[in-house]
């Protein structure tokens, strides 16, 4: 049996990632790393989401936060780039003798792909007051709850009836770790 796990884009691709400190990202480079080490040890398949925060802004877009993302233009591109690897998912689900969909991979903080813990805040406006923007940057904070595309995943995927789960890197990595030491009779 083939086990398939799907990613968020950025953990195959960090490039399309906001610009920022790399070393601020020291953390999540190496949960990613652990993640891809039991991915490659137990030879599971990957299917990579798209990243519709660079679909529609590109590589040189700033920081969001979950409220800029929340409105129907930005909802109807998660749900027409999420569309093609839903009808993937509904193929592999639909021949569980031969593939295990084993759960979709979230990236934490992300105002689109956390699952739990997205970035929140009144982000937006005209920049050339930095008083102000220096203002909105402070009260920008990280909440329990799902980003936007995460959000969108679990609707479409609940009416396909589809039981998916949507797991952080380090709950994946924490079950793929467990998953090969019973394999392995530790």
């Amino acid at each position: 049996m083939q086990k398939i796990l799907i990613v968020s884009h950025c953990i195959l691709n960090k490039a399309s990632k906001v610009e920022q400190n790399e070393a601020d990202l020291a953390e999540e480079y190496e949960l990613r790393d652990r993640l891809l080490s039991e991915i490659q040890k137990q030879d599971i398949q990957l299917l990579q989401l798209p990243c519709p925060e660079f679909v529609m802004y590109g590589s040189r877009r700033w920081g969001h936060v979950k409220e800029q993302f929340d409105h129907p233009f930005y909802r109807d591109t998660c749900r027409k780039l999420f569309g093609p690897v839903l009808r993937q998912l509904e193929a592999y689900a639909g021949d569980p003798e031969r593939f295990e969909v084993l759960g979709i991979v979230s990236v934490e903080g992300s105002p689109s792909c956390g699952r739990s813990l997205t970035c929140s805040g009144n982000w937006g406006g005209e920049l050339s007051d930095l008083e102000e923007t220096e203002k909105r940057v402070r009260g920008l904070k990280m909440i329990q709850a799902p980003g936007v595309f995460m959000e969108v995943i679990q609707g479409m995927l609940a009416e396909a009836k589809l039981q998916v789960p949507i797991l952080t890197m380090q709950e994946t990595v924490s079950f793929l770790t467990c998953q090969n030491q019973e394999k392995e009779g530790k």
